[in-house]
């Protein structure tokens, strides 16, 4: 089943050190439906002595429903290289643990990336994401494939070629703001996407200049939609223009928001959302 294209997801990065209760009481001050989750909040919290029962009714009584197991990078050669960012960490689960917390869950979706900007060629990604389509359509999931511009999908166009020629009903595109506008832009072709191949968009503005590292940038300082200097109105109207395009969200990666209570950040994410969709005119 799609998820609703109406409901607002709030991204677990946007909270990246909260714990479940915290982030819906976010998701509730901000007015949004779904959560997305790591596989290291699911360790965390069956740590804390939670079951899969007692996590699955905490978000019901709120009235805020998990959607997303988020990332994934096994689906290709896993090859971590020796300097790689410690806290690419949350990579590192394997296929089944993954797939047995999604299930768990009762999850519907799923988010795949390149982290480690390893070079494939187009033929043995598409090979590889269609044998990821498949495994997650046992599971019940739909899979949606990131691109960034520090990885080996480092733009649109490579990552829809690659949802385009492995051809699975459940596989589609994330389409991130940050990555989008601090890689490759290519309006035209966001513009010829069918919609139904976005299967989520996420939210968050930057700085005109990336801040440090483009890793550090996207890690750490990420803004709020409309405190930045990012072109967001003018993707954010192409998608909303698109009909079946699907449900907005927002991943507000950020030190200084961070910094603020839960319910807090939740407040300011949903309000900042909502605005720029509706001057997009969305």
């Amino acid at each position: 089943m799609r998820p609703s294209s109406q409901a607002l997801w709030l991204w677990a990065g946007t909270l990246a050190h909260a714990s479940l209760a915290e982030r819906i009481e976010a998701a509730c001050a901000g007015g949004f439906s779904n959560l997305s989750l790591f596989p290291e909040d699911y360790r965390r919290a069956r740590a804390d002595g939670l079951t899969d029962s007692d996590i699955l009714a905490m978000h019901e009584e709120k009235g805020v429903r998990l959607m997303t197991l988020d990332p994934y990078a096994r689906w290709l050669p896993f090859d971590p290289p020796a300097a790689a960012d410690p806290r690419l960490r949350i990579l590192q689960t394997e296929e089944s643990e993954f797939f047995a917390i999604a299930e768990a869950l009762q999850l519907q979706t799923m988010t795949a990336i390149e982290p480690f900007g390893h070079s494939h060629p187009i033929e043995r990604l598409a090979e590889s994401f269609a044998r990821l389509c498949d495994r997650a359509a046992e599971s019940g999931l739909r899979v949606h494939l990131e691109f960034t511009p520090f990885s080996g999908i480092p733009d649109l166009s490579t990552a829809f070629e690659v949802v385009r020629l492995a051809g699975r009903a459940n596989g589609g595109l994330v389409l991130d703001t940050w990555h989008y506008l601090r890689g490759q832009r290519d309006d035209e072709l966001l513009r010829s996407i069918p919609a139904e191949c976005i299967f989520v968009v996420q939210v968050s503005d930057a700085r005109a200049q990336v801040q440090g590292s483009l890793i550090e940038d996207t890690w750490a300082h990420r803004m709020l939609p409309g405190e930045g200097e990012l072109d967001l109105q003018t993707v954010i109207a192409i998608l909303a223009g698109k009909r079946g395009v699907g449900p907005f969200g927002i991943e507000v990666l950020s030190r200084t928001l961070w910094q603020l209570p839960p319910a807090e950040i939740g407040r300011q994410c949903g309000e900042s959302l909502r605005e720029l969709i509706r001057l997009a005119g969305g």
